[in-house]
């Protein structure tokens, strides 16, 4: 019941650890309702999708070294709603209030075994963490979901200055944790080229949590679980194989 060499385990937050309880412009949707919003959910997922990688090739990282992580949001959520809403709607109380709500139980909710495999984890006495990219509020969201204390530490791409799928956040937990060896450290995530193959590329160990048929031939089919529930047996039945 153990995975062998291994002295840490760091997971990926959104996706693996975190989902959210419905999709974000569905949540936008319901809440700009209150601002005038007219349009459909079907509507605004394109539109909050494209504003988000726009604003990310602008200001990278959440803005980090060039705009508040709150402006960076500010910027997505106007942008998503730019010509949707009346003159008269407070656009600055619904950003506000969207960065607040996405803290909370409201929009996020526990992947479907996180507790029990983290639980399992730390009864084996393994050091666990969380790298992620991600704006400050993850702390908070781990604490309101009741396992933030389950950590070591947590890494967000913010807080580093360098997102994922670069090596130097992987370094820098590596080392911060008592400089323990890469190869002595596991990462899991659910993005083949931020979560496993940016681990991998650190000399880290990684799995890939993901119920996605998988065409990338790089991507080892033993270092693949459907979900948290598949990796915490296999884990408790010694059949992982790194």
């Amino acid at each position: 019941m153990c995975i062998k060499g291994v002295h840490l385990i760091t997971f990926d937050a959104t996706n693996t650890l975190l989902r959210f309880r419905i999709h974000p412009w569905q949540y936008y949707s319901i809440v700009a309702r209150d601002y005038g919003f007219k349009g459909s959910e079907n509507d605004l997922k394109p539109r909050l999708l494209e504003s988000y990688k726009a604003v990310w090739n602008e200001y990278p990282n959440f803005g980090k070294g060039l705009i508040s992580w709150e402006d960076w949001w500010n910027h997505v959520v106007k942008r998503t709603f730019k010509g949707q809403l009346p003159k008269s709607a407070d656009v600055n109380c619904l950003c506000d209030k969207l960065i607040n709500d996405f803290k909370t139980a409201k929009c996020w909710r526990l992947a479907e075994g996180a507790d029990k495999i983290l639980n399992m984890l730390r009864n084996q006495g393994i050091s666990l963490g969380v790298i992620s990219n991600f704006d400050p509020r993850l702390v908070e969201i781990l604490q309101n979901m009741h396992i933030y204390n389950k950590f070591h530490f947590v890494l967000t791409s913010f807080d580093i200055g360098c997102p994922k799928p670069d090596k130097k956040i992987f370094d820098h937990a590596s080392i911060a944790y008592e400089n323990v060896h890469p190869r002595a450290c596991l990462h899991i995530g659910d993005d083949i080229e931020k979560d496993y193959k940016a681990a991998r590329n650190a000399g880290w160990h990684a799995l890939l949590v993901s119920n996605q048929k998988l065409k990338d031939k790089s991507v080892a089919a033993k270092h693949v679980f459907g979900n948290l529930y598949e990796l915490h047996d296999a884990i408790y039945n010694d059949k992982v194989k790194l």
